[in-house]
């Protein structure tokens, strides 16, 4: 039976530095960032980020809601920053995550076989492109800033891992370790289109993501979800909406965002906007 899994799911249901919560749900939270066709294969590129991580109670990375700047320092150069999957024919060969601590290595693993592999890496740096970039852009750091191949954060110098430095190692390692002559028909990776169209059928009346036919006429009624804590049926059915579309892979929230809006022909109000995110991010589980 073929396993629709998207690459966070593949990394964390191997338990991939026990990313995943009691319920085998997980929760470390990546972006996908790129997409390359090499010969008959595709090489998507992920990135695990800062944000909705280190202040995210729901995250396994969870430091608090305001980290420190030698905390984010620690998390940026020793957490896993970039992941790709190797697919063919929307069939996941080979999984490949940048170590960056505590030394340089590219961690493959066969989702088929569950085979797990070491390659050294000579890539030098201290902190990924993706990462540097989002260290400024999120201005953790007011003075923060990016200079040549250099990042100035937290009083020091960190030197940048270039994603075409990463690329092009990763490129070498599977010609050489063929990582991409693989046969794999149990994992297959979904598009976003893929989860469109299976977001939009489970919505409808009847569907897996319907939990608003049950609520007809029942809507503002209060339900208790924690001691002392009573919301409506709606709020509750919009939270576990946002969930649902956490649960099947839906890459960011935005695109959950979009996925609502495409349903209800319209922007989702406030309230919607409101619980459908604190569905994604699990608030009510923390």
């Amino acid at each position: 039976m073929i396993k629709y899994l998207l690459a966070l799911f593949l990394f964390t249901s191997l338990q991939l530095f026990s990313q995943i919560d009691k319920h085998g749900n997980p929760i470390f939270n990546s972006i996908a960032t790129g997409e390359e066709t090499i010969g008959d294969f595709q090489l998507l590129s992920n990135y695990y980020t800062l944000k909705n991580n280190l202040e995210n109670k729901g995250s396994s990375v969870y430091i608090s809601e305001n980290p420190t700047l030698d905390e984010i320092e620690y998390a940026a150069q020793n957490l896993p920053s970039d992941f790709f999957l190797i697919v063919r024919d929307k069939s996941i060969l080979s999984m490949v995550m940048l170590l960056n601590k505590p030394t340089k290595q590219y961690f493959v693993v066969n989702p088929t076989t569950g085979e797990q592999q070491l390659f050294p890496s000579s890539i030098e740096g201290d902190i990924s492109e993706n990462r540097a970039n989002e260290i400024v852009d999120g201005k953790y750091d007011s003075k923060a800033k990016i200079k040549g191949n250099v990042l100035y954060f937290n009083k020091k110098k960190l030197k940048i891992i270039s994603n075409k430095d990463i690329n092009e190692g990763l490129k070498n390692l599977i010609e050489q370790k063929k990582l991409a002559i693989v046969d794999s028909e149990n994992f297959k990776i979904l598009t976003k289109e893929d989860l469109r169209e299976i977001v939009l059928r489970e919505s409808k009346e009847g569907g897996k993501f319907d939990f608003f036919t049950e609520i007809k006429e029942k809507e503002f009624d209060a339900v208790q979800i924690k001691p002392g804590v009573f919301i409506t049926n709606l709020s509750v059915a919009l939270y576990k909406w946002g969930r649902a579309n956490y649960e099947l892979g839906t890459n960011t929230l935005e695109e959950a965002m979009e996925f609502w809006k495409e349903i209800k022909d319209r922007e989702p109000n406030e309230r919607e906007a409101e619980y459908i995110k604190m569905g994604y991010n699990k608030e009510w589980e923390n």
